[in-house]
């Protein structure tokens, strides 16, 4: 009795799937002898992990040479930054001591002023130089930040994506390619 309600079941998934009962029978009779034994079962284990570890151990070598140019760029281009960074805080430090200084000689002008007139043109003359020395320095310090920001943040050479196009599953899942 259990073999007609299989063959029961076999012919009515058959009839579901569009396939007759034999090509049913013999797919279900193929899957059943891949893993009858814990021998084939182990072995088709064993095969696909040993294929699965080569796919990444073949890969690893060209996925490490890619992630260390990838680092190397990165790091040229922290460097660079880091280095305008610091040229910047020096000018910056310089033009505070030059102001610092021009400030002193506006105090010590200011003192030797005859009259209030004087006093005024010597307020006017200093605070001119002051706010156009700003803007010329704040006006460089731009475009030196701009050139650098181009430079640094310019995309890596060649697509990110290539540092990380490996083929580690290709012998693992041999999927047609898509076209």
């Amino acid at each position: 009795m259990p073999a007609a309600t299989s063959k029961t079941t076999t012919a009515e998934t058959a009839a579901e799937t569009g396939k007759t009962a034999a090509e049913s029978v013999s797919i279900r009779s193929n899957n059943d002898n891949m893993f009858a034994s814990a021998d084939g079962f182990a072995n088709a284990a064993r095969e696909q992990m040993e294929t699965l570890m080569g796919a990444f151990t073949g890969n690893a070598d060209e996925m490490r040479e890619k992630a260390e140019a990838l680092n190397e760029e990165m790091r040229a281009r922290l460097e660079k930054t880091q280095k305008h960074v610091t040229d910047m805080n020096n000018e910056l430090m310089e033009a505070a001591r030059t102001e610092m200084s021009d400030a002193v000689q506006f105090a010590n002008d200011m003192t030797q002023a005859k009259s209030v007139a004087d006093a005024l043109e010597i307020q006017r003359g200093y605070f001119s130089k002051l706010f156009e020395t700003r803007i010329e320095r704040a006006r460089g310090m731009t475009e030196q930040s701009v050139a650098l920001a181009r430079e640094t943040a310019a995309p890596a050479d060649g697509a990110f994506t290539s540092y990380f196009d490996m083929k580690a599953f290709e012998k693992f899942f041999p999927f047609s390619g898509k076209a």
